[in-house]
Order: structure tokens, then C-alpha cells, then sequence
């Protein structure tokens, strides 16, 4: 059953009989139930959970790797382990509210997200733990997190914009913690009600809000890792209750929406491999802001995509689902021009050692203006070298995906490179991520859960 309808208010019969009235007031704010301007698809789905990021046959498939012990997906199951994380004896610290950005009118003197930052990736590593080895100690400590989260936290707040951010990055890690832990049998239908019910109206009203108000700003005023991080939380959180509406949205949004996550906006331009390999490669929407941002963006809509496909796998009559797939694979191309840009030829895996792969003068680049029409409105003119270098986990969901789960034969040739010179990936908890929030903007250990042979 659905917690609730959050999309599509269940007096929509009323309206269509009474067709003088256009809109209605729910806890989102005002809803546009204008259906002639409403075009778009809604469909009902099949959850056969979990179907979040994975699905059972991702365990039963890792469980045998692991069970050789040995091996790339070995490696990252014992590094997996070691995380601070991951210990039974980690203790949360859930707060009355998340805080991130300008401090005034909170409860708080300082920002504090950080605490749902450690939390989140702490629930979700020992959810992947019970999943993987069936030892319920680490399913009881995760689902104590998020009970504590549930029962104390009531809001997340700023004075600006931020908070925006933690209610993507941090909503769809708890969504996915609670995903992998729904079935375990001591996590009483109240608990779970409860939990279910704090992402919601926590979590999602802020999804939902960002994503149709961009915080009162132009729609393409906030940069696209803003728009995915929300995109991947409130499809997350629909998945988790079950809501056809919240999925449907995210659904429509990535193809049609309005901001710089949706694939119109997120995808600059396409330009030939400047290595001469024939590979189109896709500028993105923050390759000339910075390389930290440009690859948040590829990390973060590689964990969209994955969440929409395996929901895809039990509702094929719904092609739309595969996000990966979506305009001739457009994601890998960008995927590839990311890594194209960030790699280096050294033999580490921190991807610190060696030259890098393609000069600043020989990488494609179209002009983009950011912030159109706004007082900080400027042009960008190439790839910006600001934090280029940067790594992140992600690049093993889009190499596996594409190489292995689809068979491509090519067009993931700098992806791969990546994957393989930071394989075993690892997620939040390795150094070479560092302790700041890019380590926790995505969900991580893809050499466990996406490598295959």
C-alpha cells in the first residue's frame, strides 16, 4: 500500500467532473492539475524488493563471488568490513535537524549535516553487510540509525539553499538503507511505518520542492548535480513506499523536466574522441565549472540510472525506465568525456601519479553560459582544470553496466580505464576519498555489488 499520494491528489475525479478548478493545496504546495498541459506517461509498477540500486539476484551473484575468497569483489567485501563505518559498535547521533548552509534561524550555531552525512553511509554499509554474510547483528544496528533518525529528526533547514543538497545526498542513502533492510524480521511494521514515513515528509518534500521551485530561482539557476541529487532521492524514497506518482515524476522529469539535471540540460554537446578512437564523448552541464562537480555529476547519475534499472527489470513494458539507455546511451558518452578529461596515465590507484591522458588545448569544449540572464551570468570557453584529478566511486556501475550487463563492445574505453586504476572502488570510509562530503555523495562499492568477469 502507498504511505501516501504525493504527486496526484486522490480528489482528481472531483476536478475532472468540476473542470473550472486547476490546482490544489497538499503538504508539497500548490500542485498544477492543469491535464491539458499534462501529457506525460503515468504507469503503474511492479516493486519485487529490493529494487532499489539492487535487487536479490545482485546478492545471489556477489554471495558466490565472495564465497570463492578471492578476487576483485573479495578484496572490496573485506575492505567493505574495515570501514569505520561498518562497525557493529558505530554509535549514530541523530539531530532534531539537519543542518547545511547559512545557520540563521535554526536550532543550531553551526552546520551539522554532517552527522546524517556518517549516519546514512554507516545504515547503508551494514545494510549491504546483512545483505551479503546474513548476520543479523549488522541488520539490527542499522535499522537502530534510522530508528533514531526517524524518531528525533523533524526537519532539514537553512537560511539559503544548501539544505537542499543534504536532502538529496543524504535522503537517498537512508532511502537505500531502508530498502535493503525492509525485509528483515526484526524491524517491526511500525518501525518501518515510521521510517517510511520520516522520508517522506522529510526528505521528499524537499525533493519535490527543489525540483519543481529551484528554491524561488530560475529552473536552470542551481548547477545539475543540485537536480540529481534530488532526483535520486525522491526516486529512491518512491521506490521504498512504493508510490507510482514519485516514480512517474522522476520518470518524466529526467526525459522533460526543467532543470540542469533532466537530459536536455545535463547533456552541453557531443564531440569526437579528440584521441581519435571515433567514441563520441558528451560535454556536460558542469564540465567547465569544476572537475570535483563534474564528477559528482557522473558519480550521482550513474547511481539514478542503476536505481531506475533495476526497478526496469521487473517493468520492462516501461522502457523509459532505463535511464541508461536514454538517447542513444548519452550517459556513457558523458561518462567518457569525464574520464577522458580526469584520468592520468600513472600506474596508482588514486589517480594521482603520471601525466594526464588528453591536453587542456586537445579537449572538445562548446561554449556554455551559466547562470543566463542572472547578475553572475558568464561564459565558460573550455574544460575547467579546477580539481581536475578528482576521483570518486561510481565508475564501476557505468562500466559493468554498459560492457557487461548490456555487451557493449565498445564506447567505454576511458570509463573502464578508471574503473580498473581505482578497482577495488571502494565508497566512504576509504582514504583515498577523503572525509569531506564528496566521499559520501554517492552510495559507492561498485567493485562489490556491479563487477562481473
Amino acid at each position: 500500500m502507498k504511505l501516501q499520494n504525493i504527486i496526484k491528489p486522490v480528489l482528481v475525479a472531483t476536478i475532472l467532473f468540476f473542470s473550472l478548478v486547476s490546482c490544489l493545496e497538499n503538504k508539497f504546495g500548490t500542485v498544477d492539475l492543469d491535464l491539458e498541459e499534462d501529457g506525460k506517461e503515468e504507469v503503474s509498477y511492479t516493486y519485487n524488493h529490493p529494487c532499489a540500486m539492487y535487487n536479490d539476484d545482485d546478492f545471489t551473484r556477489v554471495k558466490t563471488a565472495i564465497a570463492a575468497g578471492a578476487g576483485d569483489v573479495y578484496t572490496e567485501f573485506t575492505n567493505l568490513k574495515a570501514t569505520a563505518y561498518a562497525q557493529l559498535a558505530y554509535d549514530p547521533n541523530p539531530q532534531t535537524q539537519i543542518v547545511r548552509g547559512d545557520v540563521t534561524g535554526t536550532d543550531y550555531s553551526s552546520e551539522n549535516y554532517v552527522y546524517a552525512m556518517k549516519d546514512a553511509a554507516a545504515a547503508y554499509q551494514q545494510a549491504l553487510l546483512w545483505k551479503l554474510t546474513d548476520n543479523d547483528d549488522y541488520a539490527a544496528n542499522a535499522i537502530d540509525i534510522l530508528n533514531q533518525w526517524a524518531a528525533t529528526c523533524i526537519e532539514i533547514k537553512s537560511n539559503d539553499a544548501n539544505h537542499y543538497l543534504a536532502s538529496g545526498c543524504q535522503g537517498y542513502t537512508f532511502a537505500n538503507a531502508g530498502e535493503l533492510l525492509r525485509d528483515y524480521d526484526g524491524w517491526s511494521d511500525s518501525y518501518f511505518t515510521a521510517f517510511k514515513t520520516w522520508m517522506v515528509d522529510v526528505f521528499a518534500a524537499k525533493n519535490y520542492a527543489f525540483l519543481t521551485k529551484h528554491s524561488d530561482a530560475s529552473d536552470t539557476h542551481y548547477w545539475a548535480n543540485w537536480d540529481l541529487v534530488n532526483m535520486s532521492s525522491y526516486l529512491a524514497i518512491g521506490i521504498l513506499t512504493e508510490d507510482d506518482d514519485m516514480v512517474n515524476f522522476i520518470k518524466n522529469y529526467f526525459y522533460e523536466g526543467v532543470g540542469n539535471g533532466c537530459l536536455d540540460k545535463l547533456i552541453v554537446d557531443t564531440h569526437s574522441d579528440p584521441n581519435g578512437s571515433g567514441e563520441t564523448i558528451a560535454q556536460c552541464q558542469e564540465s567547465g565549472r569544476d572537475q570535483g562537480h563534474a564528477t559528482m555529476v557522473a558519480a550521482v547519475a550513474a547511481n539514478l540510472c542503476q536505481m531506475a534499472y533495476t526497478l526496469y527489470l521487473d517493468n520492462q513494458d516501461v522502457p523509459e525506465l532505463d535511464f541508461f539507455a536514454a538517447d542513444d546511451n548519452v550517459i556513457l558518452k558523458m561518462c567518457e568525456y569525464t574520464a577522458l578529461f580526469n584520468a592520468k596515465n600513472g600506474l596508482d590507484n588514486a589517480n594521482s601519479e603520471g601525466s594526464y591522458i588528453v591536453s587542456i588545448t586537445a579537449m572538445p569544449f562548446t561554449s556554455y553560459t551559466a547562470f543566463v540572464g542572472e547578475s553572475q551570468e558568464y561564459v565558460q570557453t573550455q574544460a575547467s582544470e579546477d580539481q581536475r584529478g578528482t576521483i570518486r566511486p561510481g565508475w564501476e556501475i557505468i562500466y559493468n553496466h554498459y560492457a557487461k550487463v548490456k555487451g557493449l563492445g565498445s564506447g567505454y574505453q576511458y570509463t573502464q580505464y578508471f574503473a580498473e586504476k581505482l578497482r577495488p572502488e571502494g565508497g566512504a570510509g576509504d582514504s583515498r576519498y577523503g572525509s569531506n562530503s564528496g566521499a559520501f555523495d554517492q552510495l559507492g562499492w561498485g567493485t562489490l555489488m556491479m563487477y562481473r568477469e
